[in-house]
Parts: C-alpha cells; structure tokens; sequence
C-alpha cells in the first residue's frame, strides 16, 4: 500500500533508511514540528515517483521551498541565510 503521494512502501523503506537528516541543511529530524522530516519531491512533479526525485527534508525547507524549482529556490534568501547550495544538495 502505498502513502498519500502514492510513493511504494518499498522506496519509502528505502528512503527512510538513506535520509537520516534533512537533504538540504543537513539538519537532522526531531519530533517537533519544525524539524520533522517531511517528503520532498525535488523537482514538484507528485507523478516522478522515483528514487532520484523522492527524499526527505525538513519541514522548514520544505515549507520554504513550496513549489519554486530548486534551481530558483536555490537563490532564496533562506537558502543564502542557511547556507544551501547546489554543491551542497548534490
């Protein structure tokens, strides 16, 4: 059965095991709201259900990003404040 994004237990186990902190500032996920993990498609397409688009960040960075591309959330003042780059994510 898969989650509400129709992401397959499978990967889901798969990338709950690969992502112990946040994707993008490295924090790592705590059981406040803020801070928990959340699920990320990082280029917004809810139907790239796919190891290489599927991650877990926190809730902050996923709040902040929203539906903006990486490419233009990577210039935010968010991501210049927390330093996030695209170094960084890759």
């Amino acid at each position: 059965m898969a989650n509400k994004w129709n992401i397959p237990r499978e990967l889901e186990e798969k990338i709950k095991i690969r992502d112990k902190h946040c994707i993008y500032c490295l924090k790592r996920f705590e059981n406040n709201p803020k801070d928990r993990a959340t699920w990320e498609h990082i280029d917004n397409n809810a139907k790239n259900i796919s190891e290489k688009n599927i991650a877990l960040c926190c809730n902050s960075c996923n709040t902040n990003k929203g539906a903006k591309s990486l490419k233009e959330w990577l210039k935010s003042d968010y991501c210049k404040k927390k330093g996030i780059s695209l170094k960084k994510v890759s």
